[in-house]
């Protein structure tokens, strides 16, 4: 009998032993939502004036260049080039570097900027840098916005008395950091609001909110409608088309209920998908998905759906194609698909499954085969670039110190055939 939906996901991608040892729970029903009306005064649609008030304060850091606060005339144009990558944190010289040479011009970067709190008043001054040198290297970001690493109670970061449904002191964040960025004009800037939340260490919670400390899927969903429509109606308001909203990539396969500890990690019980989760958050906040520009998905490589990870290509079909699942679930089947994640591992969790060799070939054939034909595929930033700690490095497409792994030779090569610059 097949592992239920997401077991197999949620073990493969948990951040901590606590996360893989929470594996052995079984599976079960969920409890009630507690869900309500999202547009009510104190329940879910953002009060007009304090978000005004919100961007207000939001003002531009003093060293943003002026284009970070100049609209452009109209939507800037992209290039055919669906070529990126995905980092762990913000970058360094020589991330940026190694991106530019496997993507090459007009090629995508995934940073992430983490530790995005109320009440900031801009961006960190390595943000600003790290903006500035990947324009110069002519590549497009799509940067993850992240609450801090060791607290992911983002519904705490909501604004006081609104129990996790509404978010415009955050949203004001965002707006100010953005406008602090050097963002030329005529380019993008996307914003990726926060990353699936429909696991349980992305949407973490204080005991004795919900009965028997359990948060259910449905009220995380409505929480992160609510947080995404906030975040994307203050980024829209500045009116600058260079700004582009997506929702954080979900998991493939996610949880029907997360137990709440605090800051730390709890028990879950799997059995939801990321369609599933889509549907209970149009549900929770309707309209949500008009706010979005674009799509993230983190449509990875997988035998079944929610189920069966890093198999070899030739069995992958169903999970490169659930990003058609999730567009159906959020009904705007023509929408841009960002894969903000994607892409095999050759180990795992003490799990291999495959040599350095496979996963180049088994990442070529998903670029030749699926990602550079599908309609709907603007970008494709798999996870992940290099992780400087090695906790990850099995997912990596360079070792920490920065050497090319065979698939970064490879998907480099088919990226030179089709898109010249930076190529020997």
């Amino acid at each position: 009998m097949r592992r239920p939906l997401v077991l197999a996901w949620l073990c493969l991608h948990a951040l901590s032993a606590h996360a893989l040892s929470a594996c052995e729970g079984t599976l079960g029903g969920a409890d009630d939502a507690g869900r309500f009306d999202a547009s009510a005064p104190d329940g879910g649609t953002a009060d007009a004036a304090a978000l005004d008030a919100a961007l207000d304060a939001a003002t531009v850091a003093p060293d943003a260049s002026p284009d970070a606060s100049t609209p452009d005339a109209g939507p800037p144009p992209l290039s055919d080039n669906r070529f990126g990558i995905g980092l762990v944190g913000p970058g360094d010289t020589q991330q940026l570097d190694l991106t530019a040479d496997l993507a090459g011009p007009g090629g995508w970067i995934k940073p992430i900027f983490d530790g995005v709190v109320p009440g900031m008043a801009g961006p960190k001054p390595e943000w600003i840098e790290r903006v500035r040198e990947l324009y110069a290297r002519e590549l497009v970001p799509v940067v993850r916005f992240a609450p801090d690493w060791g607290d992911r109670r983002v519904r705490n970061q909501s604004d006081p008395g609104s129990d996790g449904l509404r978010y415009t002191a955050l949203a004001a964040s965002y707006v100010a950091i953005v406008r602090g960025l050097p963002i030329p004009e005529g380019r993008r800037f996307y914003v990726e609001v926060h990353n699936e939340p429909n696991l349980c260490y992305e949407w973490s919670c204080d005991r004795g909110r919900f009965e028997g400390d359990r948060i259910p899927s449905e009220r995380i969903a409505l929480e992160y409608a609510s947080m995404l429509r906030d975040v994307a109606d203050a980024l829209h308001a500045l009116g600058d088309p260079r700004i582009q909203v997506v929702n954080g990539g979900l998991a493939p396969g996610g949880v029907r209920w997360c137990e709440c500890v605090g800051p730390g990690e709890g028990g879950f019980e799997a059995g939801n998908t990321s369609a599933d989760f889509l549907r209970q958050m149009a549900a929770g906040v309707p309209g949500v998905f008009d706010r979005i520009d674009a799509f993230a998905s983190h449509a990875y490589p997988a035998e079944g759906e929610g189920w069966g990870f890093f198999v070899p290509y030739e069995r992958a079909g169903p999970g490169l194609r659930w990003l058609e699942r999730e567009l159906a679930a959020i009904e705007r089947p023509s929408l841009d698909v960002l894969l903000t994640e994607t892409g095999w591992p050759a180990t795992h969790g003490g799990h291999t499954f495959g040599s350095r060799e496979d996963v180049a070939r088994w990442t070529r054939a998903a670029y030749e085969g699926f990602w550079l034909e599908h309609p709907n595929v603007r970008a494709v930033m798999p996870f992940i670039l290099l992780d400087r700690g090695g906790s990850w490095d099995g997912f990596a497409w360079a070792s920490p110190g920065g050497e090319p792994y065979p698939v970064f030779q490879e998907i480099r090569n088919l990226r030179c055939a089709r898109i010249p610059g930076r190529c020997p």
